[in-house]
């Protein structure tokens, strides 16, 4: 089960990469807007029935995770990285809700048209993700 954790969450970074190159390519003008279709496939929560991508890897890391939690739920449960690793996969759960609600933007209007308000929800959507996938990856390394 460690080896289906380890490569769930490479499938889920590998997909937020692929994803995260096309948003920076509409970040930078080099898109004027982004694909529904791709968008959906990445990010919608459900799209024509099935998980999205990341959705699926995230639904996989935390099945898992589970799995590998409980035979040592006693020790994990005593200690505090273990509980700060969980507050950084319930930031990514909620932050990729937030980020299929933004994702919209990207669809209608080019980067360079949005207020300064929806600039700084995608950039601080985004710079969330990147800390918590950091954080939480060094943090379950660290531990083991």
């Amino acid at each position: 089960m460690l080896v289906l954790h380890i490569l769930s969450f490479g499938f889920v970074l590998g997909v937020t990469a692929i994803a995260d190159k096309d948003a920076f390519a509409w970040l930078r003008g080099k898109k004027t807007t982004l694909e529904k279709k791709t968008l959906l496939t990445y990010h919608a929560l459900i799209w024509l029935g099935l998980l999205a991508l990341i959705w699926l890897g995230l639904l996989a890391l935390i099945v898992s995770g589970a799995y590998l939690f409980y035979p040592m739920r006693l020790f994990l449960l005593t200690n505090l990285w273990f509980d700060v690793k969980l507050l950084f996969v319930g930031i990514l759960v909620v932050n990729a809700i937030l980020i299929g609600r933004l994702m919209n933007l990207a669809l209608t209007k080019p980067f360079a048209a949005l207020t300064g308000h929806e600039k700084l929800s995608l950039m601080v959507s985004g710079a969330v993700s990147v800390f918590s996938w950091f954080a939480a990856a060094t943090i379950a390394i660290w531990m083991f």
